[in-house]
């Protein structure tokens, strides 16, 4: 069977439960590219695993610049890839399970507002924030605070986190370098990824390729 006739058939396969909200599974797939071919073959097998299962997943499509939230196979929310950067991209191949969600942005308690408090929200929602996984991976989503200062803590951040995260690997029996991904996305698009993963939610990576 060619690579061609392998995506078609599992697009098929995933059709009943997406055909109508996602009639193109991957648009930005240049069918000329071997190399592509066989990328979009490995992502759509994984998520035929996935699709038949009623959980939501999410793929983070690095060809095409976008996360895309999905449940059985439907794409339920788009979210745009300002930017991106990668170590290790070659490893990214494992469906990956997200350890814990991010950490709220928790207002302090207003005593003099008695019990009633307001629940929390979008806006309470972190705008920079890491990602572990395992199989080890992290991911690290950041945006653009309008506030230069703001930037630089977050930056700051950003690289606290990573070195906490290498520095956990170091004295395991495994050191090969950790896979990691840098992911830039407006401050709303952030906070609402944030609100939306979940513990133990399953993850996808689709790599570019070369033509």
């Amino acid at each position: 069977m060619t690579l061609f006739s392998a995506i078609f058939v599992m697009f098929l396969s995933l059709a009943p439960v997406s055909w109508a909200a996602e009639p193109e599974m991957m648009p930005s797939l240049d069918m000329t590219n071997p190399a592509a071919l066989q990328e979009a073959t490995r992502v759509l097998e994984e998520e035929i695993k996935l699709a038949a299962r009623p959980q939501t997943y999410v793929l983070i499509d690095l060809a095409a610049n976008v996360i895309v939230i999905k449940g059985r196979g439907v794409e339920l929310h788009r979210i745009s890839i300002e930017r991106w950067s990668a170590s290790h991209l070659v490893q990214l191949t494992s469906q990956y399970r997200l350890n814990e969600r991010p950490a709220v942005n928790r207002r302090k308690i207003d005593p003099a507002a008695g019990a009633e408090q307001d629940p929390i929200s979008l806006a309470d929602m972190p705008t920079a924030f890491a990602l572990q996984f395992s199989p080890p991976f992290v991911v690290q989503v950041l945006s653009h605070p309008d506030n230069p200062w703001q930037w630089t803590l977050q930056r700051g951040g950003t690289w606290w986190r990573r070195l906490r995260s290498w520095g956990s690997f170091l004295w395991t029996e495994d050191k090969s370098s950790l896979p990691s991904l840098d992911l830039t996305v407006s401050v709303d698009q952030a906070q609402s990824l944030a609100w939306t993963v979940t513990e133990n939610m399953p993850f996808l990576i689709r790599r570019p390729t070369m033509p």
